[in-house]
């Protein structure tokens, strides 16, 4: 079943996510639902790629016509 927000993970100090919401939404959401449990919430990084060498935003391989992969920072 496919949703519009996916956080694949979660790290101490980066999150990636998989969603059709714009930027401000997905910020939104991954603050709700995986709090930083610091006074640093989550915002979108200013890194253009992804570890893995993929540029940042990338489209979602699953769902290319609706989703993209997002990097969050804290």
């Amino acid at each position: 079943m496919m949703t519009d927000f996916t956080a694949y993970a979660v790290g101490p100090c980066s999150a990636s996510v998989c969603t059709s919401l714009d930027d401000e939404e997905a910020a939104k959401r991954l603050n709700r639902e995986h709090p930083t449990g610091i006074k640093s919430q989550w915002r979108l990084s200013k890194d253009k790629f992804f570890a893995d060498g993929l540029p940042m935003p990338c489209t979602c391989p699953d769902h290319p016509e609706t989703h993209r992969h997002l990097l969050f920072r804290c």
